[in-house]
């Protein structure tokens, strides 16, 4: 895409940066537009916009055009992505929503490995323009009929259980404001680091003296783990609550990058922190999500998320470049400890948040069905 633009590759990439910064900066303004037109309209505008955004950059030929789409994919994400699709989900079954949104992170973890290839095929005959105005189509033609008449009603999920079973939990008035800190400090912490790596893994791999290939290998393990992961979670429904989800994660990721420094390209270290890692990403793809569910009231879900959207997408679009700048800079063992630091980070929010439940924490912040 980039010569067809007039563009570098390097610069191209700003296009990224650009619409993960419009996602964050518009989030709070989509939390509340889900809480006041319903979770449903605002996907349709999604798709709607998502089918614009691409046939926009499908048409760009030139930086201003190029970098313009990029912002309506930006505001197209923030309406057609997590915060409106998990809230869907919410509005429908209350609490115990948690389920439906693991099976949609299910969906979202295989969706690249599908289409991916099948882009590509697209690109390989017809350009990356026709590749893109498919993709808008897509958009227009099946994601938003589905979003307007496929979604079931809203207020159809069961009454709360009894009040010693409840699904979420009721924190003390001067306790949210800590909550949505802590809860902000966790998201902030998995998304650095597992957007930072997506982008560095590779990089991240060779450090650690994985040739090419073994390192393109290793690094296709990685997605199927964290797949599996968030399978798993499902699978025992959510039994210790996402406050369990969430130290497990951490602790996982935490593990990985205390083995990284040590790590050689044969061995068994270097598999070891992929499994450690992959499974830790997984799981922490599952805590952002589900953890607003457990510590504030059902209707505040959407503008929660939405409030959490702007500075983890802030630390998304930042992350890439950080993580690369520090293997580079200052190698590998640097970035074991920033992982370390930010998964340290973590497991201490982790632990106030428990301290400010009010009750126990695995009774009464279940999130699945009793």
């Amino acid at each position: 895409m980039a010569p067809d633009v007039g563009l570098t590759v390097d610069v191209s990439f700003f296009g990224l940066t650009l619409m993960m910064l419009i996602i964050g900066l518009t989030g709070p303004m989509i939390g509340r537009a889900v809480r006041r037109m319903g979770a449903a309209r605002v996907l349709a505008l999604g798709s709607a916009a998502s089918g614009a955004g691409l046939a926009l950059l499908a048409g760009a030929d030139g930086p201003v055009g190029y970098f313009f789409a990029w912002v309506m994919i930006g505001l197209a994400g923030s309406m057609a992505l997590s915060v409106p699709a998990y809230a869907a989900a919410v509005e429908r079954e209350g609490a115990a929503g948690r389920r439906t949104i693991g099976v949609l992170m299910i969906f979202t973890g295989v969706s690249s490995t599908i289409f991916w290839p099948i882009l590509d095929a697209i690109d390989n005959v017809a350009g990356w323009r026709i590749t893109l105005l498919t993709m808008a189509g897509l958009h227009i033609l099946v994601c938003l009929p589905l979003h307007i008449w496929a979604l079931p009603p809203v207020g159809g999920h069961p009454a709360e259980p009894e009040q010693g079973r409840r699904l979420t939990l009721d924190l003390p008035a001067d306790h949210t404001a800590q909550a949505f800190f802590h809860v902000g400090v966790i998201s902030v912490a998995f998304s650095f680091t597992t957007f930072g790596l997506a982008a560095a893994y590779l990089e991240l791999l060779r450090s650690a003296g994985a040739s090419v290939d073994y390192a393109l290998w290793l690094g296709s393990v990685r997605p199927v783990l964290g797949i599996a992961a968030r399978a798993a979670d499902l699978a025992v429904d959510g039994r210790g609550g996402p406050l369990v989800t969430t130290l497990a994660s951490a602790l996982l990721m935490g593990g990985a990058f205390l083995l990284l420094p040590a790590a050689s390209g044969t061995g068994w270290i270097l598999p070891a922190f992929v499994v450690l890692y992959g499974l830790g990403a997984g799981l922490s793809a599952m805590a952002r999500a589900v953890l607003p569910l457990a510590f504030f009231p059902v209707d505040e879900f959407s503008a929660r998320s939405g409030g959490l959207a702007l500075p983890m997408n802030i630390a998304n679009a930042l992350a890439p470049v950080v993580f690369v700048t520090v293997i580079h800079s200052a190698g590998l063992t640097a970035a074991a400890l920033l992982g370390l630091a930010l998964m340290v980070a973590t497991l201490v929010s982790a632990t106030l948040l428990a301290k400010l439940a009010p009750t126990p924490l695995p009774p009464s912040a279940r999130t699945d069905i009793p």
